[in-house]
């Protein structure tokens, strides 16, 4: 029996259900961060875990908890949101999401170093918990690779050699994805361990083919924020990759990293927006049910266990 691991311990691939790709539930992100921006206050563990469970009463099953380590990784909270909610599968992440959040041992590091913290955050457990991670994130800056960049990726693919995890990287604005699976292509990674997260940023259908022709998953998270383009562009890309014959390489999810997305913080559109408004668009708009069986539970369910036959 395949499993993958959550917080609470490994469930079985069939058992994942509905799964948000990419968000955030509980973080401690870094006080120079808070300073520049006090948006990222999501720290409330009673908040988020009634978030979530509108989230659950919405159709949601399994949620990828997407803070690394450099963004204020906080697996205690997501602990006792998980024992407060038990209904979902929460899978925590490791690795580190992008430079711009590194603090300066991370850059000063040995890169074994930092893959053996990785190792064990996804086999014995993260920051002397038994909760293990499920997968690994990397990723890199606006329209560049720098060094730091390239080494978050390497120290992604290594930890993903050693145990068999699958990558969500971080892409900046949808842009570097090809770049991402070339740089991980050379270190050993199958495209198809990775997904790219944050392409809907950059709803370029071009792009989008050629790196679904690589072999790679597809992450589109930003339904609803509008702030990067009306929902119509991303629909319209998503459109054309599923008549492309790519549909089952993309996932979704809503990547909620600010309390002001949260319903419970006092913002919106909230943590279902995906499946109370999002898919109910897809399904008036002529996506079929096989379509989004395959969005919201097949793909996903593959792309986590890693086998393509399930």
């Amino acid at each position: 029996m395949l499993t993958v691991e959550t917080v609470s311990g490994p469930v079985a691939a069939e058992e994942l259900g509905v799964t948000d790709y990419h968000e955030h539930l509980c973080f401690q992100a870094p006080a120079w961060l808070l300073r520049e921006d006090p948006d990222f206050a999501l720290n409330d563990v009673d908040k988020s875990a009634e978030e979530l469970r509108a989230w659950h009463a919405a159709g949601g099953k399994t949620l990828l908890e997407m803070s690394a380590i450099d963004f204020g990784r906080d697996i205690r909270a997501v602990r006792q949101i998980a024992k407060q909610v038990p209904e979902v599968n929460i899978i925590a992440t490791t690795g580190f999401n992008k430079p711009y959040y590194c603090d300066r041992w991370v850059a000063e590091a040995p890169e074994a170093e930092l893959v053996k913290l990785c190792v064990r955050d996804l086999t014995v457990g993260i920051d002397g918990t038994d909760s293990k991670a499920g997968v690994i994130k990397g990723g890199t800056g606006y329209n560049m690779i720098t060094p730091l960049g390239a080494k978050l990726l390497r120290v992604a693919a290594q930890a993903h050699l050693e145990t068999g995890a699958p990558i969500i990287t971080h892409t900046e604005a949808g842009t570097m994805g090809l770049e991402q699976l070339e740089l991980l292509a050379a270190a050993g990674v199958s495209p198809k361990r990775v997904c790219l997260s944050h392409l809907d940023r950059n709803p370029d259908f071009w792009l989008h083919r050629k790196i679904a022709e690589a072999g790679a998953y597809l992450g589109y998270d930003c339904p609803g924020k509008i702030k990067y383009g009306p929902d119509e562009l991303r629909i319209s890309v998503l459109r054309r990759l599923v008549e492309a014959g790519y549909g089952k390489q993309i996932l979704l999810g809503n990547d909620l990293g600010r309390p002001s997305y949260w319903r419970s913080y006092g913002g919106g559109p909230g943590l279902d927006f995906v499946l109370t408004k999002f898919v109910p668009r897809l399904r008036e708009e002529g996506f079929s049910e096989e379509t989004l069986q395959d969005l919201l539970v097949n793909n996903p369910r593959r792309f986590l266990a890693g086998r393509e036959e399930i």
